[in-house]
């Protein structure tokens, strides 16, 4: 097999999907130190992407273009003057499908899964992760091109910068030291633990006296003030729409604990390694959950991985009693860790 030397990775959306690529990434680079690799990508998701040594360039998709033919033809253009001699799609569907054949690369490959016809475009390549989680599926296709995948890490962008940002906003909020994040938000109303049920943990976690930073889009707003008209205790945080990309990674890095359903801050959160407490309902961990994280639990809907899967069957008190219990150990931790460097 030929050694590729100017590489297209396509894997345009969404957030969690994009993280669950970066550890092939990884390999990827390990494997071949010398390689241009470029990744094409949606620009809503392209700030969480790492640049040298991992990618040494980011090609923009714009996905509001997507079906205007000229610009179709300005894409088949700009990848044509790259001249790539690989195509890896961990996408495999249509959109990407598209760019893969755009880029005028003979050599397209993509994971197993193909649909919508995007394996007419790249070759799915399937390895022994075939039905495992999709990180592994995704690192397959590394392995059918020579690389090590045992080591599996999370190449994000640096956000050291926006480290102060983010403590000087807690601090605003009378939040010096731990906290604990709430993400109530994911795509698809079923996948939503009730709302009424994160306002109860909210309030049970502030007469603990125990902070929590509720994170969402702006969409999301609404959600958030209905936690704080159940939870109006200057321990629960709104930062809703206050958060990039970037700063999202600087607050969950620091985060004594996450909660979340299966979304993308979730992702994130685990490629920090931060604790985890996640929620699943209609999809599976198995697949899309915490991966490579020690510290991470989780809660299963009744009917998990059905279209029936009732998200109100987690009981709040199991929730809050496990969020009590690792914030404790996560301080605990960081207490020993502290008086064992100050022995030194």
């Amino acid at each position: 097999m030929e050694k590729p030397k100017n590489i297209l990775i396509i894997k345009m959306s969404s957030l969690g999907d994009i993280i669950h690529a970066l550890p092939a990434l990884y390999a990827l680079r390990r494997t071949y130190p010398d390689a241009i690799i470029t990744w094409a990508a949606h620009e809503a998701f392209a700030g969480i992407l790492p640049g040298k040594p991992w990618i040494d360039e980011i090609y923009i998709v714009n996905r509001k273009k997507i079906k205007n033919l000229q610009y179709l033809f300005q894409v088949r253009r700009d990848l044509h003057q790259k001249k790539f001699d690989l195509v890896i799609d961990l996408q495999m569907i249509a959109k990407s499908g598209i760019i893969s054949f755009l880029s005028g690369c003979s050599r397209r490959i993509g994971y197993h899964d193909a649909r919508e016809c995007s394996g007419l475009f790249s070759k799915p390549i399937a390895g022994k992760h075939k039905k495992g989680h999709i990180i592994e599926q995704l690192l397959d296709v590394m392995a059918y091109l020579g690389c090590d995948t045992q080591e599996i890490k999370f190449p994000l962008h640096d956000s050291d910068k926006e480290m102060p940002i983010v403590k000087e906003r807690l601090s605003l909020y009378g939040i010096n030291d731990k906290y604990i994040i709430l993400v109530p938000g994911t795509r698809g109303e079923k996948k939503k633990w009730p709302l009424q049920y994160w306002g109860k943990l909210a309030k049970k976690l502030a007469e603990k006296k125990i902070s929590t930073v509720i994170v969402g889009s702006s969409g999301e707003k609404y959600m958030a003030e209905e936690i704080k008209k159940m939870s109006p205790s200057s321990f629960t945080a709104d930062f809703t729409g206050k958060t990039n990309l970037l700063e999202l990674i600087a607050l969950e890095k620091a985060a004594s604990l996450h909660i979340s359903g299966d979304t993308g801050p979730l992702h994130i959160a685990n490629a920090v390694q931060a604790p985890i407490i996640a929620l699943f309902g209609p999809t599976l961990p198995d697949r899309s959950g915490p991966y490579g994280n020690n510290n991470s639990d989780i809660f299963l809907a009744k009917a998990a991985g059905t279209a029936s899967a009732d998200m109100a069957t987690i009981p709040v008190e199991s929730v809050y009693n496990l969020a009590v219990k690792k914030f404790k150990n996560q301080i605990d931790t960081e207490i020993n860790i502290g008086n064992s460097s100050l022995e030194f």
